[in-house]
């Protein structure tokens, strides 16, 4: 038997809601994940660059123009990831309050449930005692 309330809309979209921030949040992991190999990158390219044992003074400068850039984007990596990280945890928190939502709606949707069963299960007891009624009045 399937019974329906008023807050089986409600707990559907709430489950919409909490299926949608989950998918947000496995996609921001994919970008974490994306800007650490990335800084890994960067680093093991930075750790790469030799200084020339010899030549001239325009070389070394380039070198460490290089450096710089490299470090400079090391930098910026190391900052969206941050940035990245602080999204994930708004969606965290988006989620965990979502979740409340959606559990709230299951309970009330529960109980909803529990109230209409009782209330059939009171209609078929009365049924069978006016069938019993009948039947006893029938015999005599």
């Amino acid at each position: 038997m399937v019974v329906k309330t008023k807050f089986d809309a409600l707990v559907k979209l709430k489950k919409l809601d909490v299926d949608k921030l989950t998918r947000e949040i496995i996609k921001q992991n994919g970008k974490i994940a994306k800007a650490n190999q990335e800084l890994i990158a960067l680093n093991e390219e930075f750790n790469k660059i030799e200084y020339p044992k010899s030549g001239n003074f325009s070389m070394i400068t380039q070198i460490k123009m290089m450096q710089n850039a490299l470090l400079n984007q090391i930098n910026l990596k190391k900052e969206e990831i941050k940035f990245l990280e602080n999204q994930k945890n708004l969606l965290n928190a988006q989620l965990k309050d979502k979740e409340i939502e959606y559990e709230k709606m299951k309970y009330l949707q529960g109980e909803e449930i529990k109230k209409i069963i009782n209330k059939l299960k009171k209609e078929e007891a009365k049924n069978m005692d006016e069938i019993a009624l009948m039947l006893f009045k029938g015999q005599k």
